[in-house]
């Protein structure tokens, strides 16, 4: 008689297999690329999926979460999680959130890699903790403080 385990939660690569189900042929084109440009630039990031954002993340041990692909019906975004602390002297980041910037894809030869490489290993340069990013994000001034009037 075999004794029935009791059901294990998902791992993550079925949670990225339920995210990238109901994506076009072209999206998942443009997704697999961006996971295997990252995975090969940065072998040592770890990989997970994150089904209430239907993303894939990307972790490094030191830095936490910094770089997460959004699929959506027509593009995908590859978004910075600490972007707007990012150096992008030729503006190709999107996005005017108080944190996060991005790239857009349309198709997967739009991709750089090199654009991709200098945003990453910025962001692994960035304090490691959030109130220090917040902080420095303040202090530059590119936060508005909310003022009373």
């Amino acid at each position: 008689m075999v004794s029935k385990k009791p059901k294990q939660t998902k791992d993550s690569s079925e949670i990225i297999s339920e995210i990238l189900k109901p994506h076009t042929k072209k999206v998942l084109e443009i997704v697999n690329s961006l996971r295997n440009k990252i995975k090969k630039e940065f072998p040592e990031f770890g990989e997970r999926g994150y089904p209430v954002w239907k993303a894939i993340g990307f972790r490094d041990k030191n830095s936490g979460y910094v770089c997460g692909i959004f699929p959506f019906s027509e593009n995908v975004r590859l978004i910075f999680e600490w972007g707007i602390l990012l150096k992008d002297p030729d503006s190709i980041l999107l996005g005017d959130t108080k944190q996060i910037r991005y790239l857009e894809y349309s198709s997967s030869k739009e991709i750089d890699i090199n654009s991709i490489r200098n945003f990453l290993e910025q962001s692994l340069g960035l304090p490691k903790g959030k109130k220090e990013k917040e902080m420095i994000i303040e202090s530059i001034g590119l936060v508005k403080k909310t003022s009373s009037k």
